[in-house]
């Protein structure tokens, strides 16, 4: 079980794109993986998380990832 801790995943990003970049590689391996099972606690907080001018939010890199039920 792995807890998704966005403060983290935000923290020590200063570029566009930079928040992005760890959220899709987080994905990645999440989606090589069988065993892992992701929480996200407060899940409302992914609207607007690591958004920035031009940038996508949190809940929108992870919202085609659970359409396609890669992620339940």
């Amino acid at each position: 079980v792995i807890t998704l801790d966005m403060g983290l995943l935000v923290a020590g990003t200063k570029y566009r794109g930079e928040f992005e970049e760890r959220l899709k590689k987080l994905m990645e391996e999440i989606k090589q993986s069988d065993e892992i099972i992701l929480f996200i606690d407060e899940v409302h907080t992914l609207i607007g998380a690591g958004a920035a001018e031009g940038a996508i939010d949190a809940a929108n890199i992870l919202k085609p990832a659970l359409a396609r039920g890669e992620l339940q």
